[in-house]
């Protein structure tokens, strides 16, 4: 997760409340060599997570999608890809 791209998205900036932007800033700099792995991107993303419930921070369904959009836009498509069937399967698996 880029950091830079948290801040240059104008859908995040809009959708997401500026505390919640601050902590996934924070976790986009810890993280950011995951970013072109979608299996270290998810493991990651969960670790990340568990550390914002532990602030007690939650996110909502569309700002997570919103999130994960984001972080495909600077991964190949066929990378974008595993990481729709990922998110898929993990929806799936919550039902």
């Amino acid at each position: 997760m880029n950091p830079q791209d948290i801040l240059n998205n104008p859908q995040l900036q809009k959708n997401i409340s500026p505390d919640k932007l601050k902590l996934l800033i924070e976790l986009a700099s810890n993280n950011s060599a995951n970013a072109s792995n979608p299996q270290a991107m998810a493991e990651s993303l969960k670790n990340a997570s568990e550390s914002v419930k532990n602030q007690g921070v939650d996110f909502s369904s569309a700002e997570r999608d919103l999130i994960i959009e984001v972080l495909k836009q600077s991964m190949p498509p066929q990378e974008q890809k595993r990481v729709d069937l990922l998110m898929q399967m993990m929806k799936n698996m919550r039902k």
